[in-house]
Formats: structure tokens, sequence, C-alpha cells
């Protein structure tokens, strides 16, 4: 298998071509099987739950597969000025596809795509990765206006209570969505696969001192802030010690001081750029702080399985989706208050982050590999 995956390109070249139809994503070879997936956004949840494993089944015969974004459709209907129902029933007839997927997915017309679907009689799967009914307050007014209007959440809501399948990243998300639609089929795995063998690595030389490191939007600014304090602390006792963050968040106000030793990495829009990047940046230990809430515990433990492919130890709270890989054997935890010593445990012991990053490898590799969540797909789309 990891022969086969050498040769997946980590981001297809044919993604955002002005492809015939103006899909996003492309790969038809008259299979026996066609999946269509409407997405909220070509992010890395598409990419990690979906776009790998189809390229592997691609490969093999199985499937064709096309994705759509909500923002392509809507550059679409917008230049051609296509009858939303037309466009819905010429996109049906040119794919054929035996399952849709909705990924995140809701606006635009994600009803009436629906709809469409069950007047041909396709089979309907709703992916989700978070519990995108109930958005805290505390991501913040730009991701409020994105997820938490009441336009957007009524046709997710529609979607997952009428889809076919509801298909979760988490056996905690599974729970929590079953208990609200009793009715429905609800079906979790695992959902970040380890791509650790998929980046180029190459060894790096060191500069002198450390640098611990945090990756992750600006929707985990109230996690970043929570452990702030000890990495100011961190800084102040080992003034050869550096931060860094790397993807949208921004650096908290209690950290500024340090302007010399701290830096702010921008985020790469492609997946496979943002994880050779993210190996790049040659972190000696990588922070996961995860506030206590419900919305968290719905959460897989992505952060740690990115660390982990590229060689990065890692810090995480001490909650239920980082406290299921062993304690000072996989993984350094956590509770609130004892993020300083915790980090300088970390940093106190190279040879110690060395055993936990093997460790952590062994894991992912046996818990996470692509090989069990292809398995995870095709009993998703019924391949096999």
């Amino acid at each position: 298998m990891m022969n086969i995956l050498k040769k997946i390109k980590l981001f297809n070249p044919e993604h955002n071509k002005n492809l015939e139809n103006n899909y996003d994503i492309v790969n038809r070879n008259q299979n026996k099987k066609s999946i269509l997936i409407f997405v909220e956004n070509l992010n890395a949840t598409y990419y990690l739950s979906f776009h790998y494993v189809l390229e592997l089944l691609h490969q093999q015969g199985e499937i064709d597969f096309t994705v759509l974004s909500s923002q392509t459709i809507l550059n679409y209907l917008n230049k051609q000025g296509y009858e939303i129902d037309s466009f819905i029933n010429s996109l049906l007839e040119d794919i054929k596809p035996q399952t849709v997927i909705f990924s995140r997915y809701g606006l635009p017309y994600g009803k009436l795509i629906w709809q469409s679907c069950q007047e041909k009689q396709i089979n309907t799967i709703y992916h989700i990765d978070d519990d995108l009914l109930n958005i805290p307050l505390s991501l913040g007014q730009k991701i409020q206006k994105q997820h938490g209007n009441q336009e957007v959440i009524q046709e997710r809501e529609y979607l997952l209570a009428h889809v076919d399948l509801i298909y979760a990243s988490t056996d905690y998300l599974d729970k929590t969505l079953a208990k609200r639609f009793p009715h429905q089929k609800v079906f979790s795995g695992i959902y970040a696969p380890y791509l650790g063998s998929l980046i180029n690595k190459s060894k790096v030389t060191k500069s002198n001192g450390l640098t611990i490191g945090y990756m992750g939007s600006k929707g985990h600014i109230n996690d970043l802030k929570m452990i702030a304090p000890a990495i100011s602390k961190i800084l102040n006792e080992y003034p050869e010690i550096k931060f860094e963050t790397f993807g949208t968040i921004s650096i908290p106000d209690e950290l500024q001081m340090f302007s010399d030793r701290i830096t702010s990495h921008k985020v790469k829009v492609n997946y496979s750029q943002f994880l050779q990047k993210l190996y790049e940046l040659n972190w000696d230990i990588g922070l996961a702080p995860l506030e206590n809430t419900e919305f968290n515990q719905c959460k897989a433990p992505t952060k740690f399985i990115e660390y982990t492919a590229c060689d990065i130890p890692t810090v995480a709270s001490n909650v239920s989706v980082y406290n299921r890989f062993a304690d000072r054997e996989e993984v350094i935890l956590a509770e609130p208050s004892q993020w300083y010593e915790k980090i300088k445990l970390s940093i106190e012991n190279s040879d110690f982050r060395q055993t936990l990053l093997q460790n952590a490898k062994a894991r992912c590799e046996q818990e996470f590999n692509l090989e069990i969540l292809e398995k995870q797909v095709c009993q998703v789309l019924k391949i096999g």
C-alpha cells in the first residue's frame, strides 16, 4: 500500500483548473461507481477525510469522484445565470453519482440538492467533523457569521435529518448527533490519517536553542491564551528558547514583549504545502492546548497526529481528545495549572522527547494509517 501512496500527489493537479463544468476536482474514468462531494471549502477536512483514499480507489478502478465547493457553485451560477433547478439537474445528469456526500455543507441550496437526489434515488451521506449546530461564541465573530447564522444551521440540520447516513469524525460527535437525530443512522471512525510517509523529509541542522510551536486557526485563540502565562514564564526562564505559531491564529498579547523571539508563520492554503511547511519549521515541541468544553469534546486528535507526522513531540491538554494516548509515553498531558511544569519537563530532556516521538509514531502508524481509513470509507460507501 505505501508504494502506491508515494505515487499520490498530495495536491490534485486538476484542482482549481477551469474544467469543462467548473468542478473543483474531477477524477473520472468510467469506473463502476461515481461519487459526488459537496464541500464547504476545499480545506484540510476534505483532504484528510476523503481525498487520499478516493485517489487510491480511483487508481484501483473502484470509483470516479467529483468535488464541488460552495464558492465554486456560487461563482458558476452568477457567471452563467443558471436557474438553480436546471443547474442541479444538469450536474446530476452529467456525473450520474450513485452517492452524494455533503461534507460540512449547508449553503448554497443544500436542501434543494438533497431533494433532487431523492427524486433520482441517489444515496446521500452527511459528513461532519464538528458540532456545527452549536457554534460557541468563543470561536469569534467571523466564524459565527460563517457557521452560526440561522440560515446555515437550518440547512445543515435539514440535511442531517434527511440523509441516508450521518458520517461523524469521532465517537463523541457520533453520540451527540445520535441524541439529536434518534431516527438517523450515524457512523464514526478515525478522522485524520497519519501521513508521515508522504512528507519529503531531510535532516535539518538545528540552530542554538529550542523552538516551541503552536499550530492552529484563529478560532483556537482562547486555547492558546489559556497557556500564554506558562509560555511567558518559559521564555523568561530560558532566554535561548523561541516560540512560533503556524496558521491564522495570532500571537497573544501576553507574549508580544518577546518580539525578537516570537514568529508567526502564515498558513498555506494547499494542505500538502501546509504539512510540508509544518515539518520544515523544525519545532522541538508542539503544543496542543484545548479548553474542556462540550464543543471541543467532539474533536479528533488531529494536532497530535499532524505534529507526530512532522516529527514533533506533543504536550497536550489532559482532556478526552488527547488522554487516549499514554501520558509520558506517547504524549505529555497537562492540566490547566500544569502547563509550565509540563513544557519545562519536555525542554529538559531531549532523549525523553525522542522516546515520546517514537512511541507516538508507532501508535499513529498502527491506529491512524491510511489503510484503516480506506476500509472505513469503503464501508461508508459500500464498496467491496
